[in-house]
């Protein structure tokens, strides 16, 4: 339903430029906490769980959280163009974020007018970090911490709100804030610990861009950018970094242009602008903790990206061009996409890009040493899930044909070949954008046509629940607790299914 948003967003990426088979062993658990701390559970980004999922046969929970749903699709025409934090679980503890303040409707709806409005007012809403905790049958609000942290301007994002993501280590949940810091509290209670900040002042034009990642040392990593406020996307970024805070408090952080020494200046006739990451790019951290890995772009040539690899004390290790790999095709870094790199369990990183002259993308593959392996022909705006089994591994990504489909959710085998492909029963697109995979090799998935399916190791239906219907859905991803329940999210509600 989103493929006509999709070319009208590649236009306007465009003139701002210019500006197993039937039996499995069980899966092997990968290198990570139990419950699910962050984007993607692990560090790595896989999406598996040591958890057996429940099966779907009830509705646990259902929370509100983005109470501005309603006038966010009139603005776009019916479709809800944002991206959402992850449930954070731990034990019988839950953290989403939480919207308040105000949404700024424009006259009419969708016209832009009075400016700003809609998207391009989204500051007068707030950001919390909301916790709940069971009790019994009951998910009860235990406490809230309201951040200063804002989007960036919206622009060439086209009204994609980007993610305010959290994320959860050592008893402590790590908050994105105001001017590039981040927030550490008391996990049980909400209390501050710190605030850390990279830089001596505050500039309001430096965002926290993207989720942040825990790698199981404990060091917390994610991307600043600042941007120029007078002309934030017709002008050059002023800035970009990646930083890493040790468990210790200690702040560090490397420039782009550090990271990616020697890009071009001028892209395809046109001016490339500085390297920075993709907005909602969460760095990935290889098994070892060696290894970071993100994903850069021209800030005028999102076709002109590359993936990067940065050792842990924040040294450029390598950069791969992305333009050019895919013949016949022409893969960007979509800030409007929440696709993050993934680490793969034999070391190899992958990312999903957007196809430049289409609205289907490419899941790109590189080995450790950062040569590009192959490529898988996908969808758009996806993190792959990943699960070791019998002696080998499995990706596992949704499949969209954005039009009239068909819709798949696709499982892979270690060189993207596909292993099975389930077709969406009602041919609705799949509006998960980071699927999960239990310990069985089940995997878990959210639909536009309201319901999540559970599917089978081999690719068959195992079970599904009708929650809403929500046809231009945003796109979210699916969590599991180590009790197997289901946390899932839709039309800005968090759901909980189980038995």
């Amino acid at each position: 339903m989103k493929r006509t948003l999709l070319a009208v967003s590649l236009l306007i990426l465009a003139l701002f430029a210019v500006v197993l088979g039937m039996i499995r062993v069980k899966p092997v658990e990968a290198q990570g906490p139990a419950d699910w701390p962050q984007w993607g559970r692990t560090a790595q980004h896989s999406g598996f769980s040591p958890a057996v999922g429940q099966s779907p046969n009830s509705q646990l929970a259902d929370i509100t959280f983005d109470p501005f749903v309603t006038q966010e699709q009139a603005e776009a025409g019916g479709e809800l163009l944002a991206h959402y934090q992850a449930p954070l679980v731990d034990g019988s503890n839950v953290f989403i974020e939480y919207k308040t303040g105000t949404y700024v409707s424009c006259q009419p709806p969708g016209s832009g007018k009075p400016f700003p409005c809609g998207p391009d007012d989204w500051n007068a809403e707030i950001w919390n970090e909301r916790a709940f905790t069971w009790q019994g049958t009951s998910l009860v609000e235990s406490w809230n911490f309201q951040s200063d942290w804002k989007p960036e301007p919206n622009g060439a994002l086209g009204g994609w709100e980007p993610v305010f993501h959290a994320a959860l280590g050592g008893g402590f949940v790590y908050v994105p804030g105001f001017a590039g810091s981040i927030y550490k509290l008391n996990e049980s209670d909400g209390t501050q610990v710190a605030q850390y900040k990279p830089f001596s002042t505050d500039d309001p034009n430096s965002y926290v861009s993207g989720p942040l990642t825990i790698d199981p040392r404990g060091n917390v990593y994610y991307n600043i950018v600042k941007f120029n406020p007078a002309n934030p996307w017709g002008s050059d970024v002023l800035g970009a970094w990646l930083v890493k805070v040790s468990p210790q408090g200690v702040v560090h952080k490397v420039s782009y242009k550090t990271l990616v020494p020697g890009a071009p200046t001028t892209c395809g006739g046109r001016p490339c602008g500085s390297q920075r990451p993709g907005i909602n790019i969460a760095p990935a951290v290889s098994a070892d903790g060696k290894t970071v890995y993100t994903v850069s772009l021209g800030h005028f040539a999102p076709d002109f990206g590359y993936m990067v690899a940065v050792n842990s004390n924040l040294t450029a290790k390598w950069q791969t061009p992305i333009h050019g790999l895919v013949s016949g095709a022409d893969p960007l870094v979509s800030d409007q996409s929440s696709s993050t790199p993934s680490v793969f369990p034999d070391g190899s990183v992958a990312y999903g890009t957007l196809d430049f002259k289409d609205s289907r993308g490419y899941l790109l593959k590189f080995d450790s040493t950062g040569n590009y392996v192959t490529n898988f022909d996908f969808g758009w705006d996806s993190t792959p899930a990943s699960f070791s089994s019998g002696g080998s591994y499995f990706v596992v990504i949704k499949d969209n044909h954005y039009g009239s489909g068909p819709y798949y959710v696709t499982e892979l085998d270690s060189n993207l070949v596909p292993q099975w492909k389930f077709k969406s029963p009602t041919n609705f697109e799949w509006c998960v954008n980071a699927p999960a995979v239990d310990s069985t090799g089940t995997v878990y998935a959210n639909s536009e046509d309201g319901n999540v399916y559970v599917i089978n190791p081999d690719g068959t239906l195992k079970g599904k629940i009708f929650l809403r219907k929500a046809i231009g859905a945003a796109y979210t991803p699916v969590a599991l607790g180590r009790d197997g329940k289901i946390y899932t999210e839709n039309d800005g509600d968090m759901f909980v299914i189980g038995q």
